[in-house]
């Protein structure tokens, strides 16, 4: 039990030494898509952090690195199936992205109904037009909000959904 949690403590830090700093180029697009929840916890992005994470319950693994994004520390909390990533700024945490990652958890999905495994078809019908996509990636973009669905495909299918925080 504890070889499996450090290679899942050791895969996450992997992770966050991937994360690039570098600001992402200005958006256009107000696409709409209802923030992530989960058991009734809505992990909206920007939203402060910490009654959202208490709600989620304990991570099965969690990491903190020096922010990219704020002024303290980024941290990421793991769940069965997805991880949420929360940035610091004056001493207090805020939700900076929510990725989900497989399938194992069967009721994690957008509030739309989009999970892992999902056609791109069915992507496009409960989300609508996006608003880039290629054979890689269905993406929308909230300017207005600095937000974007990222939502990953391989051979058709959805393999990993990102909500992530823009500027």
């Amino acid at each position: 039990m504890m070889k499996k949690l450090i290679c899942i403590l050791l895969t996450v830090l992997a992770l966050l030494a991937t994360v690039s700093c570098e600001k992402e180029p200005p958006v256009n697009g107000d696409a709409s898509f209802s923030a992530f929840a989960v058991n009734g916890v809505t992990v909206a992005l920007d939203a402060e952090a910490s009654s959202i994470i208490a709600a989620l319950g304990t991570p099965i693994a969690s990491a903190e690195t020096n922010s990219c994004f704020g002024d303290g520390k980024d941290k990421v909390y793991e769940y069965t199936s997805f991880k949420v990533q929360t940035y610091s700024s004056k001493g207090t945490d805020y939700i900076l992205s929510v990725e989900i990652y497989n399938d194992a958890d069967e009721t994690v999905a957008t509030p739309e109904g989009v999970r892992v495994g999902s056609s791109a078809e069915d992507v496009i019908s409960k989300l609508g037009e996006p608003s880039n996509r290629n054979d890689g990636q269905i993406v929308y973009l909230n300017a207005s909000a600095k937000t974007k669905l990222q939502i990953l495909l391989r051979d058709g299918a959805v393999t990993n959904i990102q909500y992530l925080k823009t500027e």
